[in-house]
C-alpha cells in the first residue's frame, strides 16, 4: 500500500480514480457546494493564532500557506482520499516539542498532519479551531 506521501503525488498527476458513472445534468452555483476553500481555511488559521502568523492561499485556492514565528511553513492541501492535510519539515532549530499531544480529530503521518473525518459541512470555524489547537501542539506554544 503506498504512504501518505505518494497520495500527494498522485493527486496532482493522474485523473480521478473513480469518475461519475453518469453525467450530471445540473450543476450547482458557484460557492455553493464547497462555500469556501482551502485557502480560506489558512487564513481563518492563522488568524486564530494570532499576529505573528500569515498565511496565503496557493492557485485556484486549492492549497494554503502558513508560517509564523518558526523557520517551518505549514502548507495544507487535499490528498487523494479527500482528507485536508497540514505538511511541513520540522526544523531543528524550531525546538518544538518530540511527542505532541494532537487534538481529538487530527492523525499524524509521515510528511506531516490530516484531519480524516473533517468535512465542508464542519464549517470553516471549526475546522480553522482545529488546525489552530494542532498548529499549537506541534509548536509547544
Amino acid at each position: 500500500m503506498p504512504d501518505q506521501n505518494d497520495h500527494l503525488i498522485v493527486t496532482i498527476t493522474e485523473p480521478p480514480q473513480n469518475p461519475p458513472p453518469t453525467l450530471r445534468m445540473g450543476y450547482p452555483a458557484p460557492g455553493t457546494e464547497y462555500p469556501f476553500s482551502v485557502g480560506d481555511i489558512a487564513y481563518a488559521t492563522a488568524r486564530r493564532l494570532g499576529p505573528d502568523w500569515g498565511a496565503d492561499a496557493g492557485y485556484w485556492g486549492t492549497q494554503g500557506s502558513i508560517w509564523g514565528p518558526y523557520t517551518a511553513s505549514f502548507t495544507l492541501l487535499i490528498d487523494v482520499e479527500g482528507d485536508l492535510c497540514m505538511v511541513y519539515d520540522v526544523a531543528a532549530s524550531d525546538e518544538w516539542p518530540d511527542t505532541p499531544q494532537l487534538p481529538p480529530g487530527v492523525r499524524e503521518f509521515s510528511a506531516g498532519l490530516f484531519l480524516p473525518d473533517a468535512c465542508v459541512t464542519d464549517g470553516l470555524d471549526h475546522i480553522a479551531d482545529q488546525l489552530a489547537a494542532a498548529l499549537r501542539a506541534i509548536t509547544g506554544t
